[in-house]
C-alpha cells in the first residue's frame, strides 16, 4: 500500500461476499466437464511459479458429481459379507486390447524438439483409444513419468517388477511383462515384496500361479523388514503395541541372497557379482549395529533425462537392474533394504518418487529406483485406493472403499465398535461412525461424527498392513490346506526371518486398553515413511510385540 494512505475499511459481509465469489467461480470451472483439462486432478500440486516443480505429479481423470453421489448412496446398504471363494481373482481387469504407452521410434537424426511433440502427439492418442475401449480405472496421465519408466526400461539388463504379496496379481500388468521380454528381449525377475505381511501358504500360492502362467518368469520373496530388524518385548504377545527398530535399517539379507542367487542364473561369468556376495556374506554375519559402520555409496539422480539412449549389455563390466511397479509397494524400502542403509528417500504418498534414480550396490552392480507407475487396468478404483495407487488423503468418497473392505473382512470384530443404532446389520456409513465414536472424531461444527475422518484412519490401517487384505488366486479356498503343508513353507519364513507359524487375518484383533492414546513410535510400515509425511496422525495404535505381524491375528 502507498506510504500515507489510509487503509479501507473491509467489513465482514465484504468479506463473505468476496469468498462466495471465488467459490462460485470455482464450480463454474469444476462443473465445465466437456473440457478435457477439467477431467484431470492433478495430484500433491504445489502452490509455486516453478514450472518443473510440478512436472512429475500424478494425474488422474476425475470423478463427476453423479458419480460420486451414486457411490455414497451404495456406501449406505447393508454389507454382505463374500466367502472365500467369491474373493480369488485372476488377470482378467487387464483385458485384451488393453497396453502400455511405448516410447515411439525415434533416431539421433532428431531434434528434442521434434522427439518431444512426436511424444506428446503419440501419448494424446494413446489416452484417447484407452477412452474408446471403456470405463478405466485410475491410471496414470503424466507423460513426464511415463518418459522415466522408457527411461528405465532402456538402460536396465535385468528388470525386477516388484508387487505387493497382498495384491500381487493386481500389479503385474500382462502387458508390462510381454513388452519387456519379447520386445525388448530383457530378462524379467518378479519380486514378490512384504512377504512379512501375508501367511507363508498364500506366497507359494501366488508362486505356483505365477510360474503356470510366465514359465520364463524369475520369482523373488523378500521383505524390508525381517524380524530382526526390531527389538523383543516383555509384554504379553497379544497385546498390540509399537515395534522399536534396531537403530538403522539393517540389511534384509535373506531376501539379498535369493536376489543374488538369481541375477547369477541370467548372468553368469560376463559380470563379476563376487562383491555382492561378499557384501552378503558380512552382513548375515554380523552382530554388530549398522551406526558403528561408515558406508559410500554413489547415488546419482536423473531428474530430467529423458534423452536417446543405446543401451549395450552389461556394459562397463556392470550389472544395471531396474526397479519398476506400483506406488507403495516398496521399491524404495526395497532398495534401501538391499543396500543395508537408507538411500531412498521413501513415503505411503503415491509419487513421492518423482523421477529415476541410480545407485551404485557395488562397483559391478547398479540399482535404478523407477517412480511408481499406475498402469491401465479396469480393477474397481475402491480396490485401488486400498492399494495405495491413489492418495487417501485426496479420495473425495471414500466409504465405498470401507464397503469393499467391509465385505471381504470382518470389520466390526477386528475393530471392536458398537453399532450406533444397536442394529446387527452394518454398512460402511455405520462402520465409520462407530469408528468415530471409539476415537472420539468429531466435526469442529455441531460436533457430529466426522465419518470422513473415520473412513481415512481405516484405509490407511489397511495400507500400512494394520488391517491386511488379501486377493487370493484361484483354486485358493479348495487348495488351502495344500499350501499350508507345503514343504516350501520354511523358506518363507527364512525371508521373513520368523520361526512362528501365522494365519489368515479373519480373526479379532485384541487392542490394549490404552488403543487411544497415541503411540511414541512408529510402526513397521510408518518407518518407510519420511518425518515430513503428515499422514500419519490419529490412525496410530499399537501393533503387536510378536516377530510378525500376523502373530498378533493367530490368537484365536
Amino acid at each position: 500500500m502507498p506510504q500515507g494512505r489510509r487503509k479501507t475499511p473491509f467489513s465482514g459481509k465484504k468479506k463473505k461476499l468476496q469468498m462466495k465469489l471465488k467459490k462460485q467461480a470455482h464450480n463454474e470451472t469444476s462443473d465445465d466437464s466437456d473440457s478435457e483439462k477439467s477431467k484431470i486432478k492433478k495430484i500433491n500440486n504445489q502452490p509455486t511459479d516453478r514450472n518443473d516443480r510440478n512436472r512429475y505429479n500424478l494425474k488422474f481423470f476425475q470423478e463427476s458429481k453423479e458419480e460420486l453421489q451414486k457411490r455414497k448412496e451404495e456406501a449406505c446398504q447393508s454389507i454382505e459379507f463374500l466367502p472365500l471363494k467369491n474373493q480369488e481373482i485372476s488377470d482378467n481387469y487387464f483385458p485384451p486390447g488393453l497396453d502400455m504407452p511405448k516410447r515411439p521410434e525415434w533416431d539421433y537424426n532428431m531434434s528434442k524438439e521434434q522427439l518431444d511433440m512426436r511424444e506428446h502427439k503419440y501419448f494424446t492418442q494413446y489416452v484417447k483409444d484407452l477412452e474408446a475401449l471403456g470405463k478405466m480405472s485410475y491410471f496414470e496421465l503424466n507423460l513426464e513419468t511415463w518418459r522415466q519408466l522408457w527411461r528405465v526400461l532402456e538402460m536396465s539388463d535385468i528388470l525386477s517388477i516388484i508387487v505387493d504379496v497382498r495384491y500381487s496379481v493386481l500389479m503385474f500388468p500382462p502387458y508390462l511383462y510381454n513388452y519387456i521380454a519379447k520386445d525388448l528381449k530383457k530378462d524379467v525377475i518378479l519380486v514378490i515384496n512384504k512377504v512379512d505381511l501375508a501367511p507363508p501358504a498364500l506366497v507359494l500360492a501366488w508362486r505356483e500361479y505365477f510360474t503356470t502362467h510366465y514359465p520364463e518368469l524369475r520369482i523373488v520373496y523378500f521383505t524390508s523388514y525381517p524380524a530382526y530388524n526390531f527389538q523383543e518385548s516383555s509384554r504379553v504377545p497379544t497385546v498390540l503395541k509399537p515395534r522399536r527398530r534396531k537403530g538403522k535399517l539393517k540389511m534384509a539379507a535373506e531376501g539379498a541372497q535369493a536376489l543374488l542367487e538369481e541375477c547369477k542364473k541370467l548372468v553368469g561369468d560376463e559380470v563379476d557379482l563376487s562383491s555382492w556376495q561378499a557384501k552378503i556374506k558380512e552382513e548375515m554375519h554380523s552382530e554388530y549395529d549398522l551406526d558403528d559402520i561408515e558406508h559410500k555409496h554413489t547415488v546419482s539422480v536423473e531428474a530430467n533425462d529423458t534423452s536417446f539412449f543405446k543401451h549395450e549389455r552389461y556394459g562397463n563390466g556392470i550389472l544395471t537392474i531396474g526397479c519398476i511397479g506400483y506406488p507403495n509397494v516398496g521399491k524404495s524400502s526395497f532398495m534401501n533394504a538391499v543396500m543395508g542403509n537408507k538411500i531412498v528417500s521413501v513415503s505411503r504418498t503415491p509419487g513421492h518418487t518423482k523421477h529415476f534414480q541410480t545407485i551404485f550396490l557395488t562397483k559391478t552392480v547398479r540399482l535404478c529406483d523407477c517412480p511408481g507407475l499406475v498402469f491401465p487396468s479396469t480393477v474397481p478404483k475402491q480396490l485401488q485406493i486400498l492399494l495405495g495407487s491413489y492418495p487417501i488423503a485426496q479420495v473425495r468418497e471414500p466409504y465405498t472403499a470401507i464397503k469393499y473392505l467391509a465385505e471381504r473382512i470382518d470389520l466390526p470384530k477386528i475393530l471392536k465398535i458398537q453399532h450406533q443404532d444397536n442394529d446387527d446389520t452394518w454398512s460402511a456409513m455405520d462402520i465409520c461412525d462407530s469408528w468415530a465414536a471409539k476415537r472420539n472424531y468429531m466435526t469442529a461444527k455441531g460436533a457430529k461424527f466426522d465419518t470422513y475422518r473415520a473412513a481415512n484412519s481405516i484405509l490407511r490401517m489397511a495400507l500400512e498392513g494394520k488391517i491386511c487384505l488379501f486377493v487370493y488366486p484361484p483354486g485358493w479356498a479348495t487348495n488351502q490346506e495344500k499350501w499350508q503343508n507345503h514343504p516350501d513353507i520354511e523358506a518363507i519364513k527364512w525371508i521373513q526371518a520368523n520361526n512362528q507359524d501365522v494365519k489368515n487375518n479373519h480373526e479379532e484383533i485384541e487392542f490394549s486398553s490404552e488403543e487411544d492414546a497415541k503411540c511414541g513410535e512408529k510402526s513397521q510400515s510408518e518407518q518407510n515413511e519420511d518425518d515430513t509425511d503428515d499422514d500419519s496422525d490419529d490412525e496410530d495404535m499399537e501393533l503387536p510385540t510378536a516377530k510378525n505381524k500376523f502373530d498378533v491375528l493367530a490368537a484365536s
